[in-house]
């Protein structure tokens, strides 16, 4: 876990990190209507067990921004007790999540849906925060419940200042030296400017300082029916966070990858600790995670460090840790949420891509209006109609040789073409499908049995094909049996592993030449010997020009 030479860069940069997690801890406690005590307990206990089974190295875990609005939320309707059993919940359900292997799936979530998903974090940071940095009474929660300009008679001039003053310090300070914990100094600065001018302001309060004490949730009193739809939710939040971070960590260090399912079975018996606790859910987090990362972290013993120091921090520093403004935490939010709007990523999504920049807004604004669940899902709906739309184009054009088959293939066709009679349909034909074969493109098979007159023998060269959906092997079942129709028997050819699975599973290659796969299409060729030429010729169609299809430029795609 140690490795001797780094062990004190190790140290310095969890001691940096625990400057940095302490206003944090705090201020998303407060955030979610909780005492401050429980931010700082939660992220000592469970940044430890984090950081001692975790899949990242370098990751530290906590309260976390993200998960603050569900938090806040379920602390409104069930209370203390059911916050604690949806935190147990959450622990059980990321387990699961690790040990069914599903972690992994995070690298496919689309870029726009997880930026849109941070940018959401970011605006109901603003929604909670924005209040407190006014210094507006504590039954004004959210922006959203601002009464009109009512407000404006509450405001406090002097709590706006100290805010602005820790805000001010939270992004300036690192710029002159990265291992400078802006934040915390903001609010040393903050201390000392109420102290000198005697003015006052509302502060963190009174906290408690002693070890937890260990219990399950009280789960005979709250009603499990309503709170389970919310703890799953909680669970699928404080798990795509986590990776995310886990993500950005390998992206900013050299460490090994991280392991996902890993991650996310350490995150799970995090949340179950703090539940057991009385603490609040807990993530990786991705500010906490960064600084580590550039004070030079490079083992496990940062992040422990960080989990130490933050313990002693609340013993020790209790009475400093009291007189915290809480203008001056909310300042720290506000510069973290804006932070996590990535104003440059979906402007250069416009650029390059303006559906996936609307998939961007529509996410953030969804998660906003509803919930995060809600609006991740819909999110990826609009990625996969994307998706879908950008794979619709699937190529059917005539070939006269196979990429990787250039000489043998031109002189075997050349041969079936010379034994063709005069007038009569051609012997072979050699048609390569480009795309996947699915439900928004399989219409672009169509086109091969419309027009005119079809080959003895139509070969298919699948080897552009990456996969076939349901909705594609039907369409192929009905080209096939038209084909069969109008006297054409059909031969596959280079279909991938994946394809020609499909393909026999469905029973389509029954309905084909040697009902099998040909390896190559010059095989395929050869397989068919010497047909008689004296065989009788496919009618040809009453529309007297030829098929568009057969035409060696032609191409026919679905729109």
């Amino acid at each position: 876990m140690v490795e001797p030479k780094s062990v004190v860069d190790n140290l310095l940069s969890g001691l940096t990190v625990a400057f940095v997690a302490l206003p944090l801890n705090l201020a998303l406690a407060l955030a979610c209507g909780l005492p401050a005590h429980i931010g700082l307990i939660t992220g000592a206990i469970t940044g430890a067990i984090a950081a001692l089974i975790g899949g990242s190295r370098l990751q530290v875990t906590g309260p976390e921004v993200a998960l603050v609005p569900l938090t806040f939320e379920i602390l409104q309707r069930h209370g203390y007790e059911g916050l604690l059993c949806a935190t147990f919940l959450c622990g059980i359900l990321q387990i699961l999540i690790g040990l069914a292997r599903v972690g992994r799936l995070i690298h496919a979530i689309p870029v726009s849906v997880i930026g849109g998903f941070m940018a959401a974090v970011g605006l109901l940071v603003f929604n909670s925060q924005i209040p407190r940095l006014l210094g507006l009474p504590n039954d004004v929660r959210l922006v959203s419940s601002m009464p009109g300009t009512a407000w404006a008679s509450q405001l406090d001039l002097f709590a706006v200042g100290v805010g602005v003053l820790v805000m001010i310090a939270t992004v300036m300070l690192p710029k002159l030296h990265r291992r400078l914990p802006g934040g915390l100094i903001g609010l040393g600065a903050a201390i000392l400017l109420v102290s000198a001018l005697g003015m006052t302001t509302a502060s963190v309060g009174s906290i408690t300082a002693e070890l937890p004490k260990i219990a399950f949730p009280p789960f005979h009193g709250v009603n499990l029916v309503s709170l389970f739809p919310e703890a799953i939710a909680l669970a699928l939040l404080a798990s795509i966070d986590s990776l995310l971070a886990a993500v950005a960590v390998d992206a900013q260090s050299k460490a090994p990858r991280h392991s996902s399912d890993q991650e996310l079975m350490a995150q799970g018996v995090a949340n179950l600790a703090s539940s057991l606790v009385g603490g609040m859910p807990v993530a990786g987090a991705i500010v906490r995670s960064a600084a580590a990362v550039q004070c030079g972290a490079s083992t496990r013993l940062a992040a422990l460090t960080q989990s130490v120091t933050l313990l002693g921090l609340l013993f020790l520093a209790r009475p400093l840790v009291e007189r915290l403004p809480l203008a001056g935490l909310a300042g720290i939010l506000l510069v973290v949420g804006f932070r996590l709007i990535n104003w440059r990523q979906v402007l250069f999504m416009w650029k390059v891509s303006r559906f996936e920049a609307v998939v961007f807004v529509m996410t953030a604004m969804s998660i906003v209006v509803s919930d995060f669940v809600g609006g991740v899902l819909m999110g990826l709906v609009l990625s996969l109609v994307h998706f879908a739309h950008m794979q619709r184009r699937v190529d059917v054009s005539l070939v006269t040789a196979a990429s990787d088959e250039p000489g043998e293939v031109p002189r075997l066709l050349d041969r079936a073409t010379r034994r063709a009679p005069g007038g009569a349909a051609q012997l072979v034909a050699v048609v390569r499908v480009e795309g996947p074969i699915f439900f928004a493109s399989h219409t672009g098979l169509q086109s091969l049995t419309e027009g005119g007159p079809l080959p003895k023998y139509l070969i298919f060269d699948l080897a552009g094909v990456p996969l076939i959906d349901f909705t594609g092997i039907e369409a192929f079942r009905s080209v096939l049996n038209r084909l069969r129709e109008q006297g054409t028997a059909a031969i596959i050819t280079r279909a991938s592993d994946g394809v020609t699975a499909r393909l026999r599973g469905s029973g389509l290659l029954e309905h084909v030449t040697d009902k099998r796969v040909f390896s190559t299409v010059a095989e395929a060729l050869t397989s068919l010997g010497d047909p008689v030429v004296g065989a009788p010729s496919i009618p040809p169609s009453r529309d007297a020009a030829s098929p568009a299809l057969l035409r060696p430029d032609a191409q026919a795609s679905a729109s």
